[in-house]
């Protein structure tokens, strides 16, 4: 069975839907955070502000964990960071996979450095994902690598989130604690 190009390339590349399906139902459910729990408004700026801090441009997001973390208790942050992780990384899977699919782009992973780069990822893809979104490690050489190594977008994914909750969390709990501190240190 032949498919024809347009259709395949309109119908069968499920990103737009996905990120679709992701932004209305976060979209919603901001405007009830802001409606309904107007003292939870911070917690929704945290949540469009972790979008852009996890994906490819150059955020700081660990500050905003970490002060997000003194306002909320630490489990919603990390619930909240999560949700924007999800989203944020399946825009970047998206956007480098589809650019790896332009020709002039496509020229780069035949370069000595981003085949053995990929041929190092190719060993444990899960794992060097997880580990790189866990520790302070520079993550953004992963955004390149795992679309370049046609890994699957769940697997980029799942792995991301995997190791920043745990991330996420102990930022958190900083925060709830540099809270705690400075109220026991103004109080007196």
């Amino acid at each position: 069975m032949v498919i024809n190009p347009v259709f395949q390339r309109r119908v069968m590349q499920p990103a737009p839907l996905l990120l679709a399906g992701i932004i209305v139902p976060a979209l919603i459910c901001t405007l009830i955070t802001r409606q309904y729990f107007p003292d939870w408004w911070q917690i929704s700026v945290f949540f469009w502000y972790s979008i852009p801090g996890n994906s490819f441009l150059w955020l700081p997001h660990e500050p905003a964990v970490i002060y997000a973390g003194a306002i909320y208790p630490p489990l919603l942050v990390t619930v909240v960071g999560g949700f924007a992780t999800m989203f944020a990384s399946t825009i970047d899977h998206a956007l480098f996979t589809r650019a790896f699919q332009v020709d002039r782009i496509a020229a780069v992973k035949k370069a000595w450095i981003m085949r053995t780069t990929t041929n190092l990822f190719n060993r444990a893809p899960w794992w060097t994902i997880v580990f790189f979104a866990l520790t302070p490690v520079p993550f953004y050489p992963i955004r390149l690598v795992a679309p370049m190594a046609n890994y699957p977008m769940f697997g980029y994914v799942s792995a991301i989130v995997v190791g920043r909750i745990p991330r996420y969390f102990l930022l958190a709990m900083g925060g709830a604690w540099a809270h705690q501190l400075t109220r026991s240190i103004w109080l007196w």
